[in-house]
């Protein structure tokens, strides 16, 4: 694979004009029970209090904005959160959108998208996640093929997330990776500003395709996933997202689903956050890895808090 660069702060601060305000100045906030829990002091960047719930719209307003010329439809795979964010952004802008969704996806994210104007299709999970019938859907269409992980903008307007902590001191910060774009967008920024910082990727050990790219410095595909971390479910990755990963990340965690469901329980218990399985992942790295982070300040993203109904019972009912 070639090698990559991480974007400028210049490509994040134009991504961050596009962005509607109402994804942007989430809050950042501590909590000593949380960090005496913890045994560092740990800073929760919560990106959950905005229409779709979840960081995925800085970066879909970012691409849609930077669409030129502005196509009529675009389509994408998604199992929930970036399809929300790119219907609300299409909406906007009247693009109509359709999203491939896995069967297994969350049904609230699956009326999400919908009820933000989206034309939402069930894909089986075994055709790319979709995304071969999305791209034969995009050529048939003339609709525009919109990939998570694929368009360095989206990358820019998660970017706007590290941006925002300006003025925060850390020694590593802990970002959960699904497609890429969140940990390569808050990476460049780092590398940039302050590249002493680590930027520790975290991967669902139930879909360790990225994991292993890499590793490898290549995509490699597995066969399937087996999450409850649905955001984090990726099984084929993007090959110009894993060179950016490489790029903007120095180590990556793996962490299973009982670790994330006890993390979401902590979050909720000591913070009063409420987190879905992929925004919880980042916290959960960091309780199982405690001997690595102990004494140190740390930062993670909450980064979504659409929680299906069975996850949302183990939480509340542990």
């Amino acid at each position: 694979m070639d090698a990559q660069v991480p974007m400028t702060p210049q490509q994040i601060l134009a991504a961050r004009a596009a962005i509607d305000p109402v994804f942007l100045d989430s809050p950042a906030m501590r909590h000593g029970a949380l960090d005496e829990a913890l045994g560092c002091a740990c800073l929760l960047k919560v990106e959950t209090l905005n229409p779709i719930r979840s960081f995925k719209g800085r970066g879909t307003e970012a691409v849609v904005a930077a669409l030129d010329p502005r196509p009529d439809a675009v389509v994408a795979t998604s199992s929930g959160n970036f399809g929300q964010g790119l219907a609300r952004a299409a909406a906007r802008r009247g693009i109509a959108a359709t999203i491939l969704a896995p069967a297994w996806a969350n049904p609230l994210k699956l009326e999400a998208m919908r009820r933000l104007g989206a034309t939402v299709r069930l894909a089986d999970p075994e055709d790319g996640a979709g995304k071969d019938l999305a791209r034969r859907i995009a050529a048939e269409t003339g609709a525009l093929f919109v990939e998570d992980g694929g368009h360095p903008v989206i990358s820019a307007g998660a970017g706007t997330i590290a941006q925002e902590l300006a003025g925060h001191e850390f020694d590593d910060v802990i970002v959960q990776i699904g497609d890429g774009a969140l940990a390569t967008g808050i990476g460049s920024w780092f590398k940039g500003h302050a590249p002493d910082v680590r930027i520790v990727g975290v991967v669902a050990r139930g879909a360790p395709a990225m994991a292993q790219s890499f590793a490898a410095g290549r995509a490699i595909d597995t066969p399937g996933t087996d999450t409850i971390a649905d955001g984090m479910a990726i099984s084929r990755p993007v090959p110009s997202a894993v060179g950016q990963l490489r790029a903007c990340v120095d180590e990556i965690l793996l962490v299973d689903d009982g670790a994330i469901l006890d993390a979401a329980r902590l979050l909720l218990r000591t913070a009063g956050v409420l987190a879905e399985p992929s925004g919880a992942a980042g916290l959960a790295a960091v309780m199982t890895n405690q001997d690595r982070f102990a004494g140190r300040r740390v930062a993670t993203v909450i980064t979504g808090s659409n929680l299906d109904a069975t996850f949302q019972a183990r939480l509340l009912g542990g």
